[in-house]
């Protein structure tokens, strides 16, 4: 119980740094079911020394549109080793072809091993694949910045259609099924936590980060938050002790599938 509790507290929202753009659609849903059930239910993670939102940018953005003055927050630490950091992927249902034509996009031929490096080198924006053939997207040399515009601008245009946000272990079933999925560079905590502070936040989904021991299933009241820090703080603490008191408070030690 201490130990859970040395991990959680609450926060100003507005002291926490985003680094990712948000999806409307998605700020939406999320706004009507946190409305729904008067809960956040799963604390913000953030970095304790910095107050960088590593997983919860949605649940921030909802937070500030309701005026809610506080958050719940679990507190790591960004530098350590085991919390890891990868890419969503975009996956689309149109083909190559189709996206090329949407603004006259550039693009090459290429092999996959090539493709990523140009990719990881800032070389390209995008590789995009479809089934076997691979595209380098708007090929050139950038800078993060210019290379964050980019992928800005060829999202603003594949808005057109559905855009679905794909783990690495998902990419080969939508492949298969004849999407065209766009693989991107992943960022590094230094440029992730450089975009939070300047305010210049990546593209929706462009970090996943992997953290050891996250806490679901927080289900903290709106209404606590809307109070001092104190008493959200002691609310938490109440609800916490009964719930571990009455033996609903369980640690997994193998991956889990949680359905909300």
């Amino acid at each position: 119980m201490d130990e859970m509790l040395g991990r959680l507290e609450i926060r100003e929202v507005k002291s926490l740094l985003p680094h990712e753009q948000t999806i409307s659609p998605n700020v939406k849903r999320l706004k009507e079911s946190m409305l729904n059930i008067g809960q956040v239910v799963d604390p913000i993670i953030i970095d304790d020394n910095t107050g960088l939102v590593i997983d919860g940018n949605h649940r921030q953005k909802v937070l500030r549109i309701i005026e809610c003055p506080y958050a719940p927050v679990q507190k790591v630490d960004y530098s350590r080793k085991d919390i890891t950091v990868g890419t969503w992927f975009p996956s689309v249902s149109l083909s190559p072809e189709e996206i090329f034509k949407l603004d006259s996009i550039k693009h090459e031929s290429i092999d996959p091993e090539a493709g990523m490096q140009a990719v990881d080198n800032l070389k390209a924006p995008f590789m995009l694949q479809h089934k076997d053939e691979h595209f380098l997207v708007n090929p050139g040399s950038y800078k993060i910045e210019e290379m964050v515009e980019e992928q800005n601008y060829i999202f603003s245009l594949l808005e057109k259609g559905v855009v679905d946000y794909i783990s690495d272990e998902e990419t080969k079933r939508d492949l298969d099924a004849g999407n065209s999925v766009l693989f991107r560079r992943s960022y590094t905590k230094e440029e992730i936590l450089k975009a939070a502070q300047d305010h210049a936040p990546f593209p929706p989904k462009s970090t996943r980060h992997l953290v050891p021991g996250r806490i679901i299933r927080l289900n903290m009241h709106i209404g606590w938050l809307h109070r001092s820090i104190e008493d959200a703080t002691t609310e938490m603490q109440r609800m916490l002790s009964a719930r571990v008191y009455a033996g609903n408070v369980r640690k997994y030690y193998e991956p889990v599938t949680v359905i909300y």
